[in-house]
């Protein structure tokens, strides 16, 4: 795990210091060939995306530690960083990740300063942010208590009073997220949110279920009995990478990507790395 404040690089397959990686300097402005929410905008052809000084075009795409799905200790990077890679290098593509916060990455995303952030749910405020590829696999997004205090849920309102733990400025579900008369108590994450459902100071949490899954037996397997999901869940929620609108090549390179993923899609690949994805969530720590 890098020091707070330190960044993590991944190109191919290995992780480097970021301070050894060149920043991103590209410039500014875009199109999206949907419809964006506030009227239609007139704008340019897209442009060709930009060359690599090896001949290739290396994308500056910021990501962040969301295990199973990403992390800079997992092999490749985890699933979301072998989708990226796969799919630019079937459009003849090369990415380089780098990890950081979240909300760095989307402040370096808005200044055009990264070519995209990954991976990200859509919403109605990221379509205004970025240009979001075709989806991809994700997972369910689900509530999870203790055992005993888990409960089967019709409307929202039959939550209200429940203190929820969420991770700060994460995205769930436009419903959830819009109900404001939900108790949510923010976390850094959701090792912090299990850890705080387990000793009592949040009655639920909300979270990914391969996330929850894989944190408790990867950090906290004697627990992982504790705990259960609410019924219904949320919602099942896809993938995005997240081009940044304020790059003149933003529309070239999302439809570059949307094709390389159909391709390994059609080939397969998806799929199959989706399900070595799942494996990660139950597989016993060793020792187990």
């Amino acid at each position: 795990m890098p020091a707070p404040g330190q960044d993590v690089s991944i190109s191919g397959g290995s992780a480097v210091s970021s301070e050894s990686a060149p920043a991103s300097t590209a410039p500014a402005s875009a199109i999206n060939g949907t419809a964006h929410p506030g009227g239609q905008r007139t704008t340019p052809p897209p442009a060709r995306p930009a060359k690599g000084s090896g001949g290739g075009s290396a994308l500056h795409i910021a990501t962040y530690d969301w295990p199973p799905y990403v992390e800079h200790n997992l092999p490749h990077g985890g699933y979301v960083a072998r989708v990226i890679r796969a799919a630019l290098a079937s459009v003849g593509l090369e990415a380089r990740l780098e990890f950081m916060p979240w909300a760095r990455g989307m402040s370096l995303l808005r200044d055009g300063k990264v070519t995209a952030v990954a991976p990200a749910y859509r919403t109605a405020e990221r379509e205004s942010e970025c240009d979001l590829s075709a989806p991809f696999p994700g997972g369910p997004l689900a509530l999870f208590g203790l055992t005993a205090n888990t409960l089967h849920w019709n409307d929202l309102r039959d939550l209200a009073g429940l203190r929820i733990g969420v991770v700060r400025g994460y995205a769930h579900t436009q419903a959830f997220d819009a109900a404001a008369f939900l108790r949510k108590e923010p976390a850094n994450d959701e090792l912090a949110n299990l850890r705080k459902l387990l000793a009592g100071r949040i009655d639920a949490m909300a979270a990914d279920r391969n996330v929850v899954h894989f944190l408790l037996r990867r950090d906290l397997p004697a627990q992982a009995a504790s705990l259960a999901e609410f019924d219904p869940i949320l919602g099942e929620r896809d993938l995005h990478v997240c081009f940044s609108r304020a790059r003149p090549d933003h529309a070239a390179l999302r439809e570059a990507f949307d094709r390389g993923l159909a391709t390994i899609r059609a080939s397969g690949l998806l799929d199959e790395l989706h399900r070595e994805m799942r494996r990660l969530t139950e597989e016993q720590p060793a020792g187990q």
